[in-house]
């Protein structure tokens, strides 16, 4: 099992499918993060506003007509000097003063040198002086009183009459702040709110221990086949008007608080065709399984843990082999927590299996077989509850009773117990031809499900495959059951059911 011990691969139908399978808590994320963003923006931020006027100076000769381009390179050096002379303490002093007698303001140096930047334009000769404030008036008015200063003060210098400063782009009066930028911030939290709800349901996919799909199963079990994917079940009769039945198995492992609804959960004329379809490749599967001899094969359904939906399973497979005529005998192993009973609406009181196991009731099949419970199909249920299931289970009555029917019976099915909670599923081994594993997606565990496969490679047990049930053909990561690819569902599925089914394949 080494080799099973597999993370799940990143490909990018696997980033894909944790996309979609979290669409709309993504389109949530991005909602909320734009949202914080723009309203984090709009009242806590504090907006800036700023002026710019443009320099360029030039290199003449005394009647006005440009030099050669050597003086050109001299030009870009006055330039670059003239922004430190602006950026320095003389001249934001004749600004200060300047501006503070003309506005009647009591601005400070300290104050002006942070709002106040010259910088050079690279090798074009000019050179850019900048104010900002969160006053835009403040900082045009700052910004006109330097653009009257700065020519007179940089060229007071009597050895630069060479020397031309021309302005080529007066500043203007911003309506429009520079930060923050409210459209920018809010994209911005949107999408960085997004990648990070992306990144936490990526790692929880990726490191979640739950078998989620087909290619997942196939990854850390090579060596079992899956010969059966059940989608979800979707019926009409289901409470609330949900779409899907949901069961809830957060008490799965004890039987005296189980609460779970089978209405509707057997094949019928309102079964989905996808749902009918897949039961159907699974008989088809199954009937090709060898089982060592010419008598009749004797199936065993199990699981790891209790809510994989082994019993449900068992029930519509055995009816889809009664549905081709076959004489079929479904029983309920599971005598620590019987079910089929509930799915099949028999009586609680009625004697099954474990008194049969028991002696107390002698003639099984004319007493504690439900004769036609579906069409075609017997059902011996557990009867009462026993102390000491696995002993009755690997008893002579067991073995004895499993020969009568494989002499009466076409097809003999046994719904046991989880592999991993008991061991009454692994006593059987001598009577059970082929066991079926039951996995559901969403809900198996990955380690549990190599226990499984472990113990029965152990117990030299006949495995058919895996049956993935529980499949949602819709989110699934990366798989899609393939009758719901066409559209039967909608265009055959009652019509098609309720045709007889003679497959014989």
């Amino acid at each position: 099992m080494n080799e099973q011990q597999k993370t799940t691969e990143i490909t990018f139908g696997f980033l894909l499918a944790v996309l979609r399978r979290r669409v709309i808590w993504l389109v949530l994320a991005l909602v909320i993060g734009a949202g914080g963003a723009f309203a984090f923006t709009k009242l806590l931020l504090t907006p800036t506003y700023s002026s710019t006027a443009k320099f360029k100076v030039e290199s003449i000769v005394e009647n006005g007509s440009m030099i050669n381009s050597g003086y050109q390179v001299g030009a870009a050096l006055f330039a670059a000097n003239y922004a430190d002379e602006i950026n320095g303490n003389v001249f934001l002093g004749e600004v200060l003063r300047a501006y503070n007698e003309r506005f009647g303001k009591a601005l400070t140096s300290k104050q002006l040198s942070k709002k106040l930047n010259a910088t050079a334009d690279g090798d074009l000769a000019q050179f850019t002086v900048k104010v900002t404030s969160t006053d835009a008036q403040e900082a045009y008015d700052i910004l006109s009183v330097v653009q009257e200063l700065a020519p007179q003060m940089l060229l007071s210098d009597s050895a630069r009459t060479y020397i031309n400063i021309k302005m080529i782009n007066y500043g203007s009066l911003d309506t429009v702040p520079d930060s923050p930028n409210v459209l920018l911030n809010t994209a911005v939290g949107g999408v960085l709110l997004v990648v990070l709800t992306y990144a936490y349901f990526f790692l929880r996919t990726f490191l979640d221990k739950t078998v989620y799909d087909a290619q997942n199963l196939k990854a850390i079990c090579k060596d079992v086949p899956i010969i059966g994917s059940i989608p979800q079940w979707s019926a009409k009769k289901q409470e609330g008007g949900k779409r899907h039945m949901r069961e809830t198995f957060d008490n799965a492992r004890d039987p005296n608080r189980i609460q779970r609804n089978y209405e509707g959960r057997l094949l019928s004329a309102d079964t989905p065709f996808s749902l009918a379809e897949s039961f159907r490749t699974l008989r088809t599967n199954l009937r090709y399984v060898g089982h060592g001899d010419d008598t009749s094969p004797v199936f065993g359904i199990t699981s790891g843990f209790a809510g994989a939906g082994k019993s449900v399973v068992i029930a519509n497979v055995a009816i889809s082999f009664a549905q081709l005529g076959k004489k079929v005998l479904l029983i309920d192993g599971d005598m620590r927590c019987p079910v089929q009973h509930k799915i099949f609406s028999l009586s609680a009181d009625r004697h099954g299996l474990s008194e049969v196991l028991a002696g107390i009731e002698q003639k099984p099949f004319e007493n504690a077989v439900v004769k036609n419970a579906y069409e075609n199909l017997d059902v011996l249920s557990c009867g009462h509850i026993p102390p000491n299931p696995s002993e009755l289970l690997s008893s002579e009555r067991m073995q004895q009773l499993i020969a009568e029917a494989k002499a009466q019976y076409d097809y003999v099915f046994i719904d046991l117990p989880p592999i991993l909670e008991t061991s009454d599923a692994s006593v059987v081994t001598s009577v059970v031809s082929t066991y079926i594993l039951v996995v559901r997606v969403g809900y198996s565990k990955i380690p549990a499900v190599q226990e499984v496969v472990e113990t029965m490679q152990t117990m030299h047990a006949n495995i058919a495959g895996f049956v993935l049930n529980d499949v949602d053909v819709k989110g699934a990561l990366g798989y899609y059951h393939s009758g719901s690819r066409y559209g039967y569902s909608s265009r055959y599925g009652k019509y098609a059911y309720r045709a007889k089914d003679t497959n014989k394949n």
